[in-house]
């Protein structure tokens, strides 16, 4: 079996985790402009309401900052699942509750996580909409909300559509991905396996439905921000086959899913299938073994 580049020293991580940084960028500056500059040049909010998305990157990098220190882990690491996690919830986020779930759930499940081998990024995300779910969560900003711009498909992909803050746009969650793919030790192959067999799918429930529903979800930029930043977590299968039947695992559960939740829908999928690596890597290690 071939075997991935694995992080073996410390530099190697750092420079993993600095282009994760950077691969962010773009995003927040669009989800800046969309969710902030463009609402205010449209005289839909105030001139104070325009940082209201600059609030969540803000208070998790916070939050990731002080977990570092509590745990006495890496701070730049901690720093980046925040700000990953902010990435994704809505604008009309409570940003108490939001400040105090994060907090909580990230401290427990990356303690959890040296125990018990999963996905515990996701698993924060899926707590973290839980609690807020129950405070009329929705992720339509102003503009969505009373239908103020008549959007095409093309618009939808570069990102004014609904989504998380930062991860409305399709288009610019690819640039950031091929920004993450210059690293060596970025695990590309699952975010690409995952993609092109949800993408797969959805194709073919639309040609045999003909629904227009089902091609809103092929453009859903978070799910695509899920699979890049999300299931490369360093949890994963130890053989570049193993990786690609857990990113295809993830792609076909994210569809059937996304029928029903299409926002939530990877993050469940990632959580779901992080728990059967054990599994792929115990089916690949007996088939060598039986060769």
């Amino acid at each position: 079996m071939s075997k991935i580049p694995y992080i073996h020293y410390q530099k190697d991580q750092k420079s993993l985790i600095h282009t994760y940084f950077i691969a962010l960028i773009p995003l927040l500056f669009f989800g800046f402009y969309k969710n902030g500059i463009l609402l205010y040049q449209n005289d839909l909010i105030t001139f104070q309401d325009i940082f209201i998305p600059l609030y969540f990157p803000l208070i998790s990098i916070l939050i990731g900052f002080l977990i570092g220190v509590i745990q006495k882990t890496s701070k730049k690491e901690m720093i980046l699942i925040s700000l990953i996690l902010s990435c994704t919830v809505s604008m009309n986020t409570n940003v108490l509750i939001y400040s105090l779930v994060l907090f909580a759930t990230l401290f427990i499940t990356s303690i959890m996580s040296r125990k018990y081998a999963f996905n515990y990024i996701s698993l924060t995300r899926i707590v973290l909409i839980l609690a807020l779910i129950f405070n009329s969560y929705s992720y339509l900003n102003v503009a969505e909300k009373i239908n103020a711009f008549n959007y095409n498909w093309s618009d939808k992909f570069l990102g004014y559509a609904n989504g998380g803050i930062f991860t409305s746009s399709t288009f610019f969650v690819i640039i950031s991905f091929l920004i993450l793919a210059f690293n060596k030790f970025y695990k590309k192959i699952i975010p690409i396996t995952s993609s092109l067999s949800y993408v797969l799918i959805l194709a073919l429930v639309f040609i045999i439905i003909k629904d227009t529903t089902y091609l809103n979800n092929l453009l859903n930029g978070t799910t695509y921000f899920a699979f890049a930043m999300f299931v490369t977590d360093p949890y994963t299968p130890n053989t570049k086959k193993g990786m690609m039947i857990y990113g295809v695992l993830i792609g076909i559960i994210t569809s059937v899913l996304s029928l029903v939740i299409p926002m939530e829908a990877s993050f469940i999928s990632i959580f779901i299938c992080s728990l059967t690596i054990p599994l792929i890597n115990k089916f690949l290690l007996k088939n060598v073994y039986n060769q």
